[in-house]
C-alpha cells in the first residue's frame, strides 16, 4: 500500500487536478474520499489544514494543488516538468481561478437541484456512514454548497460569460496549429485548463465522482455540446485522453 495518502471531495476539480498531476508524476497513492462538511474534519485532523485535496504522509502535508505542483516538479525528471516561463503566472490564474470557478457554478447550479442525480457523485467512495448523511440529508448538503458558491440566476449568467470568454482566448491561441497552448510542449497550462473545462466537455476520462453525461440537466448539456465543438474544448478532451491513464493508486 502506498505511504502518501490523498484526501479528497469526490466531485471538486481541485482533487481531479490532485489525481492527474500525481499520474502525470507517477507517484502512488491511496485516495480517500469524503462526502463535503467530512472532507475538512478529516484534512483537519490530518494535516491541521481546513484546505482539501490533501496529500499526506509521516512527514509531508501538501493541502492545495500549487503545493504539490512545486513539490514534485522540482524532483521529477525533466521530460515530466509542467512548470515553464509562465509558472504559476496569467495562465494560472485564467484557468485555475477563472474559468475553474465558472465552471464549478455553471455545473452545481443546474446539477443539485436532480437530487437523484446527484447523491452519487457527492458520496461516491466515501465511508458508509458518510454516504448514509448524504442520501438522507441530501438537501442540506446541497443548501450548504448552494449559499458556499452563491449559486443565483446573475451568477449562473455571469459564469457562461466568463466561460466562453476564456474559451473564444484559447481558441484563438490555437489558431496558429500549435499542439500545446505554449507551443509543442505539455506544460501546467494544458493541464489546467483540461481540468477547468471539464464540467463543459465532460471527458470520460475525468477521474473524480461526476454523474453520466446523459442525466445531466438540457442546459448544462447544450453548453457541454456548444463547448466540444470549439477548437478549446477538442483540445482539453485531447489532454484528458492522451495525458489521463488510469492512476497508480492502491
Amino acid at each position: 500500500m502506498p505511504d502518501l495518502r490523498l484526501i479528497t471531495f469526490p466531485p471538486s476539480l481541485d482533487c481531479e487536478f490532485s489525481r492527474f498531476l500525481l499520474t502525470h508524476y507517477g507517484i502512488a497513492y491511496e485516495e480517500r474520499r469524503h462526502a463535503f462538511g467530512y472532507t475538512t474534519l478529516t484534512t483537519l485532523r490530518h494535516g491541521c489544514t481546513l484546505r482539501f485535496p490533501l496529500l499526506y504522509d509521516g512527514t509531508l502535508r501538501l493541502d492545495r494543488v500549487q503545493r504539490i505542483v512545486e513539490h514534485f516538479d522540482a524532483r521529477c525528471p525533466p521530460e515530466r516538468r509542467l512548470l515553464d516561463g509562465d509558472g504559476f503566472g496569467a495562465d494560472w490564474r485564467l484557468f485555475n481561478s477563472t474559468l475553474g470557478g465558472a465552471t464549478t457554478v455553471l455545473a452545481y447550479y443546474h446539477l443539485l437541484p436532480e437530487r437523484s442525480v446527484m447523491v452519487g457523485p457527492l458520496s461516491s467512495g466515501t465511508p458508509a456512514r458518510e454516504a448514509a448523511a448524504v442520501r438522507r440529508a441530501y438537501p442540506a448538503f446541497a443548501t450548504v454548497l448552494r449559499i458556499l458558491l452563491r449559486l443565483t440566476d446573475a451568477r449562473e449568467q455571469a459564469a457562461r460569460r466568463t466561460i466562453r470568454s476564456v474559451l473564444d482566448d484559447v481558441d484563438r491561441r490555437l489558431a496558429d496549429g500549435r499542439r500545446y497552448l505554449t507551443g509543442d510542449r505539455f506544460t501546467l497550462a494544458d493541464m489546467a485548463f483540461a481540468v477547468a473545462a471539464a464540467p463543459v466537455v465532460w471527458p470520460d476520462e475525468y477521474g473524480g465522482a461526476v454523474p453520466d453525461l446523459a442525466d445531466t440537466p438540457p442546459p448544462l448539456r447544450a453548453m457541454i455540446d456548444e463547448s466540444r465543438r470549439r477548437p478549446s474544448g477538442r483540445h482539453a478532451l485531447r489532454v484528458f485522453r492522451e495525458r489521463r491513464p488510469a492512476p497508480p493508486t492502491s
